[in-house]
């Protein structure tokens, strides 16, 4: 399935309520740099693929990519039963 910046908007909001739940602040972090580029890379004109791109780069540096994978493909998921 093609990658959308909605997509990536739709994985940030569920990103924000895991930030905002979690007592594991490392964690809170580490979501927190793997996603704090997207909004402007968004509002910048950047490319689904290229935001996705420097998003997945983060979280495999932080060794989150296997979760944050997960996220999308549970946004896309829930976007073709709809």
């Amino acid at each position: 399935m093609t990658i959308t910046n909605e997509n990536i908007l739709m994985v940030l909001g569920i990103v924000l309520v895991e930030i905002r739940a979690t007592d594991d602040l490392t964690k809170a972090r580490m979501l927190a740099d793997s996603f704090h580029n997207a909004p402007s890379n968004i509002a910048n004109g950047a490319g689904p693929q290229d935001t996705w791109a420097s998003v997945l780069n983060t979280a495999r540096r932080l060794d989150m990519e296997r979760y944050v994978v997960s996220l999308l493909s549970h946004v896309q998921a829930r976007q073709i039963s709809n």
